[in-house]
């Protein structure tokens, strides 16, 4: 089976974009593209993270994102297109506080390309939570914190993959044996050439699901499954994506799994 993995694709690539604001909810990780497949054909298909907090509302549901577990996008020429509209949490925050992270990243790539300890890690997300809530007071303190290291992370992930070729969403190196059986320096090192490689990052191709919670409930019959990733991989998310074709009438769901 030919495919090719083409990670941190852009949003417009893989969206008919229909709102300004899909960009800060919706962060693309990777998408696979078939070559000559006699069921997918040369089609296209991207696993992305999705914004949310935990904290779930009636308001925020209905059939194209029935739980906190699935959501659905139109799919046509390769590309999404969300078809409800994007009820998240704080949405009308978010284009301002991502502007925000991304000025900072930018203004600071240095700093955060140099691996940092955990304690040096925390005191980075506390500033950075800090940077984002002073300038919006109607983002939450701690939902600024957890989207400020979500797309600090995804940018800090995409910078090192063109860096150095390999897929590893770690801030933080390890310190339990510097000194002991190792140095600084040695842990730093490793720590730039460790990750994975592109063809390594989406899991059970064109295969079964193999499932790290329950087997979801939803009707597979007509679905066919593409293949998983890991959020964690690529930023702050825990969730394993499933990603699934309905070929019949023209759907992809992506299921989120929490570990």
């Amino acid at each position: 089976m030919k495919y090719e993995n083409k990670p941190f694709p852009l949003i417009e690539d893989i969206f008919e974009i229909s709102s300004p604001n899909e960009k800060y909810v919706f962060t693309p990780l990777v998408s696979i593209t078939f070559k000559n497949h006699p069921v997918l054909n040369n089609n296209s298909f991207h696993f992305i993270s999705v914004w949310d907090t935990g904290s779930y509302i009636e308001d925020y549901f209905d059939d194209n994102r029935p739980d906190p577990r699935v959501i659905r996008f139109k799919y046509k020429n390769n590309k999404y297109s969300y078809l409800s509209n994007l009820n998240f949490p704080f949405i009308s925050e978010l284009k301002r506080a991502y502007q925000i992270i991304e000025s900072n990243f930018i203004e600071n790539l240095d700093y955060y390309l140099t691996p940092k300890s955990n304690k040096e890690f925390a005191d980075t997300l506390s500033k950075g939570c800090e940077l984002v809530h002073s300038a919006n007071k109607n983002f939450d303190k701690v939902e600024s914190g957890y989207y400020f290291e979500k797309i600090t992370k995804y940018l800090y992930t995409k910078k090192k993959f063109e860096k150095f070729n390999n897929i590893n969403s770690d801030f933080t190196y390890p310190e339990t044996f510097i000194g002991l059986t190792t140095t600084k320096e040695e842990v730093i090192k490793k720590f730039h050439s460790d990750g994975k490689d592109k063809s390594e990052i989406i899991k059970n191709i064109f295969a079964r699901p193999n499932w790290i919670q329950a087997p979801e409930k939803l009707n597979y019959e007509n679905m066919i499954f593409i293949g998983s990733v890991s959020e964690s991989d690529f930023t702050n998310g825990t969730a394993e994506l499933y990603l699934f074709w309905d070929k019949e009438n023209d759907f992809v769901y992506q299921i989120s799994q929490w570990t």
